[in-house]
């Protein structure tokens, strides 16, 4: 297994739950069947592992862009070009894998290490005598440690971008995704796979 290998909890003919939480909608049964022409190279735990790294990027991208841009722009520019450059990652992620950069997210999306990151930021601001932008910092990690970030994404993208557009929920999407990347880098044709149907 690699490094993005994680554990699972199958719940048979319902659904698997990641190591962390993350819920894909099939089986492990069914994940296997979809994936079979890939298995061989990848494991099912390091396709799930990847999936719930990946899905990690756009929040783990908002918490590391909001401090410098708060520094240097101020709250108003840095909460609303964090949050465009989120939304636009939030569909892109869906759709595009790129596994070079989902190693930066198995660093950076390490929560302990968002603490310490705006720990030293608080610091700077302290510093500056800038005690508003500390509080903007605290709320903004507030928010993404109890996951509400992606909770507005979720809600909000299917509503910006039309529902038909994300006929998956996010995690299977990000694992389908996943599972062509691998198809096409090993020489397949993913697209003419069965792998998910269209619920």
């Amino acid at each position: 297994m690699g490094l993005f290998s994680v554990d699972y909890q199958n719940d048979p003919g319902q659904c698997i739950y990641a190591q962390g939480g993350l819920k894909f909608r099939a089986d492990e049964e069914a994940l296997r069947r979809y994936f079979s022409p890939i298995l061989p190279y990848v494991s099912l735990n390091d396709l799930i592992g990847e999936a719930v790294f990946w899905v990690l990027l756009p929040s783990s991208l908002a918490i590391w862009t909001f401090p410098f841009l708060l520094y240097y722009y101020g709250a108003v520019l840095a909460v609303g070009a964090t949050l465009l450059l989120s939304t636009f990652v939030g569909v892109v992620h869906q759709y595009v894998y790129l596994k070079s950069i989902n190693y930066w997210v198995f660093i950076f999306g390490n929560r302990l290490l968002w603490l310490a990151g705006y720990v030293v930021w608080a610091v700077i601001f302290i510093f500056q005598g800038s005690s508003a932008n500390v509080v903007f910092l605290g709320v903004w990690l507030i928010i993404f440690w109890l996951g509400l970030g992606d909770t507005i994404h979720n809600l909000l993208l299917p509503i910006l971008f039309r529902k038909k557009f994300f006929s998956l929920p996010l995690s299977d999407q990000v694992l389908r995704t996943i599972g062509f990347y691998y198809g096409v880098k090993f020489g397949m044709d993913p697209f003419n796979w069965g792998m998910y149907d269209e619920k």
